[in-house]
C-alpha cells in the first residue's frame, strides 16, 4: 500500500449535518422577510429579488410605499408595507410584531435603511451627526434586537446589514458621521455572528461601492471609477442579498462583502 493510500484511511467521516445540498437556483419559498428602507433604491431591489425567489415580504420605510408594493403585487408576492422610522424602538418593535402576526415568523432581516450627508466635520452639527447615527447605525441595531429572540426560538435566521466602502476607506463623497455609522455597523456585525452562530442566526454585511439610487442621485460620480467601466445598480447588491439569504452562504456569518467593481480592493 502506497503512503497516499494509507493515508486516507485516516480521514474521518463528513457528519451528516454538514451534507447539505446546495446547488441549483435559490429558492426561498416559505421565508419570510422584512426589508427596511424599501420605499427606493436598495431596499426596493431587495424586496423584488426576495419575492423573485419566493419569499412572503414585510416592506418598511419611514413612508409607505406604494410602488414597491403596486409591483410586488404585478408578480404576485404575498407583501405587507408597514411604515417605520427604524431611530423608533416602538415603532421597530411594531414593525416585528405586526410581521410575525400576519407571517406567523421571521427568516430574513434586511437592513438597509440608511441615510446619507456630507457635511465636513468642521462645520458638522451635533444634530445633524446624531440625525445620521440613529438611523444607519442605531436603526440597524434596532432591527437586529427585535427580530433576534424570534430567530433564536426558531434556531434560524438570516440578517444581512447594507453597510458602505466608505467604512473601508474613510468616505468617497460622505461626511464623518455616514463613514462612523456605517464603520459601527461592521462592528455590530461581528459581534453578533459570534453571539448568534449556535442559535442558527448568520449575519452578514454588505459594503456597496459606487451605486446609483435615489440617496446618491446628484452626487458626481464617475462611469469610469471603478474598473468594471460602470457605476453599481442596485440590482447588484439585490443578487448578493439573495445569495446571503440562501443555502449557499450557510457556512458565512460575520463576513463583510465587497461589491464595489474593483473600485476598492481590500
Amino acid at each position: 500500500m502506497s503512503t497516499i493510500e494509507s493515508s486516507q484511511t485516516n480521514i474521518p467521516q463528513i457528519p451528516d449535518s454538514c451534507n447539505v445540498p446546495v446547488s441549483g437556483s435559490i429558492n426561498l419559498k416559505g421565508k419570510v422577510a422584512i426589508v427596511t428602507g424599501a420605499k427606493g433604491g436598495l431596499g426596493q431591489a431587495a424586496c423584488y429579488a426576495l419575492a423573485r425567489a419566493g419569499a412572503k415580504v414585510t416592506v418598511s420605510d419611514i413612508a409607505a410605499c406604494e410602488e414597491t408594493m403596486e409591483e410586488l403585487k404585478k408578480i404576485g408576492a404575498d407583501c405587507i408595507d408597514i411604515k417605520c422610522n427604524v431611530a423608533q424602538e416602538e415603532e421597530v418593535n411594531n414593525l416585528v410584531n405586526a410581521t410575525k402576526k400576519k407571517f406567523g415568523r421571521i427568516d430574513i432581516l434586511i437592513n438597509s435603511a440608511g441615510i446619507l450627508l456630507m457635511t465636513p466635520i468642521d462645520i458638522l452639527s451635533l444634530e445633524e451627526w446624531n440625525k445620521v447615527i440613529n438611523v444607519d447605525l442605531t436603526g440597524t441595531f434596532l432591527c437586529t434586537k427585535a427580530v433576534w429572540n424570534t430567530m433564536k426560538e426558531q434556531k434560524s435566521g438570516r440578517i444581512i446589514c447594507l453597510s458602505s466602502m466608505a467604512a473601508r476607506i474613510g468616505g468617497a463623497l460622505s461626511g464623518p458621521h455616514y463613514v462612523a455609522a456605517k464603520a459601527g455597523v461592521h462592528g455590530l456585525v461581528k459581534w453578533c455572528s459570534k453571539y448568534g452562530a449556535p442559535d442558527g442566526i448568520l449575519i452578514n454585511a454588505i459594503a456597496p461601492g459606487l451605486i446609483w439610487s435615489p440617496m446618491t442621485m446628484g452626487y458626481p460620480y464617475p462611469e469610469s471609477a471603478a474598473p468594471v467601466g460602470r457605476i453599481g445598480r442596485p440590482e447588484d447588491i439585490a443578487e448578493t442579498i439573495i445569495y446571503l439569504c440562501s443555502d449557499m452562504s450557510n457556512y458565512m456569518t460575520g463576513c463583510m462583502l465587497d461589491v464595489n467593481g474593483g473600485y476598492f480592493l481590500p
